[in-house]
C-alpha cells in the first residue's frame, strides 16, 4: 500500500474512534441527566455505574487515539510526498495556515478589553453575559467573535470537562419562531416539540463543571427597527429564565458561563437609545446588569494596526520602510474598513509574503 493509502486507512481510523468516543460522551451526559431526575437510590447507584465505564471505555478509545496519531505523524515525517503537501514546514502550508488564522489578530482591542471587563464579574460558580454586536459586516464582526470565543473556552485539556458549545442561529424582522427553532435544532429538539420551557430544561440539564454556552443571534434584517420584536421577547421570555436555570445549576457545578451575542451587519446603537427598548441597554459596563445589552464595540483599523499585523505575520525580511509603505497604501485604499482590510491582505497575499527586499 502506498503512504497516502496507509495516512488514508490511519485517518479513516482516528474518525470512526473519535465518533465513538462522541457517542458515549453522549450516552454519559445521558446518565448525568437521569441521575438529576432519579429518587431510587438503586437506580441512581446503577446510573453512576454506567458513566463510570463510559468513562473507562472513553479512556481505552483515547489510548487507541494517540496510538493512531502516533503512527500518523511517523508516516508523515518518514515520506518525502507526505512531508511536503502536509508538513506546516512547507513553505506553502505555512502561508496559507498564516493568513487564514491570524486576520483576526490585526485589532480588536477595545471589544477584547469590554468582552474581558465583563467576564471579570462573572460569579465563579457561574454567569450569564448578553451583547451585542453593530456592522458585523464592514467591520469584521467574525474575525472578532473568532477572538471572544477563545477567550471564553474551557482552560483544560480534561475531555469531560471542556464543554463548549458555539449556537449560532438566524432571526429575520418579527421572525421570534425561526430563533427557537435554531436553538431546538442545535439541542436535537423535534421542531413540532420546542417550546421555550422545553429549550431551557435541556440547556439546564446540559450543564456541567466549567461548561460554555456561547450563543450568536444573527439579524438578517435592513432597518434597525426590524429588531424591536427581538430584544424585549428574547431577554424577558427566554434569558430571564435561562438566567434562572443556571443559577439553579451552579448549585452542583462551578465555572458554567452562558453568553449570547446579537449581531446586526447596521447600526444598532440609535434604535437600542429609544424609550421604547433603552430599558434593555446596558450603556453602563461599570454596573453590570445580566438582563441588559452590553455592546461590544467594533472599530475601524489604523495604519498602525495593519503594519504591526504585517511586521508579526508578513514576510520577515521585510524592511521598516517597506511594511509602512506596504500598510500605508492598505490604509489609502481601505480607509481602515476591517472588511476591506482583510478583503486587500488575502488578494495580496502571496505577494506581499514574496516581497523581495533590497540589499
Amino acid at each position: 500500500m502506498s503512504s497516502s493509502g496507509k495516512l488514508q486507512t490511519l485517518e479513516n481510523r482516528r474518525e470512526r474512534i473519535e465518533s465513538q468516543i462522541a457517542e458515549l460522551d453522549k450516552l454519559s451526559n445521558k446518565c448525568t441527566q437521569d441521575i438529576k431526575a432519579e429518587t431510587n437510590g438503586a437506580r441512581r447507584s446503577q446510573l453512576n455505574l454506567q458513566i463510570d465505564n463510559y468513562s473507562q471505555e472513553i479512556d481505552e478509545l483515547y489510548d487507541k487515539l494517540d496510538n493512531i496519531e502516533d503512527k500518523i505523524n511517523n508516516l508523515k515525517s518518514s515520506s518525502p510526498e507526505l512531508s511536503l503537501n502536509n508538513h506546516l514546514d512547507n513553505p506553502k502550508n505555512q502561508q496559507e495556515l498564516s493568513i487564514d488564522e491570524s486576520l483576526h489578530y490585526i485589532d480588536f482591542k477595545k471589544a477584547l478589553d469590554t468582552f474581558n471587563k465583563i467576564q471579570s464579574k462573572f460569579n465563579k460558580d457561574g454567569d450569564v453575559a448578553l451583547f451585542f454586536m453593530e456592522e458585523h459586516l464592514i467591520k469584521s464582526g467574525n474575525l472578532c467573535l473568532q477572538r471572544l470565543r477563545d477567550e471564553i473556552a474551557p482552560n483544560t485539556s480534561n475531555f469531560y470537562r471542556q464543554h463548549f458549545r458555539y449556537c449560532h442561529v438566524k432571526y429575520t424582522s418579527g421572525n421570534l419562531e425561526a430563533v427557537m427553532q435554531g436553538i431546538g435544532k442545535f439541542f436535537e429538539v423535534k421542531q413540532e416539540e420546542v417550546t421555550i420551557e422545553l429549550l431551557i430544561q435541556k440547556i439546564g440539564n446540559s450543564l456541567q463543571n466549567n461548561s460554555v454556552l456561547f450563543i450568536e443571534i444573527n439579524c438578517d434584517i435592513s432597518d434597525a427597527s426590524e429588531i424591536e420584536p427581538l430584544i424585549p421577547w428574547f431577554i424577558n421570555c427566554f434569558w430571564q429564565p435561562l438566567k434562572t436555570k443556571v443559577d439553579t445549576a451552579t448549585k452542583d457545578y462551578r465555572g458554567i458561563k452562558v453568553v449570547a451575542v446579537i449581531i446586526s451587519d447596521i447600526l444598532l446603537n440609535p434604535i437600542l437609545s429609544t424609550d421604547k427598548l433603552s430599558f434593555y441597554f446596558d450603556d453602563d459596563h461599570n454596573c453590570f446588569d445580566r438582563n441588559k445589552l452590553i455592546k461590544i464595540p467594533l472599530d475601524n483599523w489604523t495604519k498602525d494596526d495593519i503594519e504591526n499585523w504585517l511586521v508579526n505575520y508578513g514576510n520577515p525580511s521585510l524592511k521598516k520602510l517597506e511594511t509602512n509603505k506596504i500598510a500605508q497604501k492598505i490604509y489609502n485604499t481601505t480607509q481602515g474598513f476591517p472588511n476591506a482590510v482583510c478583503l486587500k491582505l488575502q488578494q495580496e497575499w502571496q505577494t506581499l509574503i514574496n516581497t523581495p527586499t533590497s540589499c
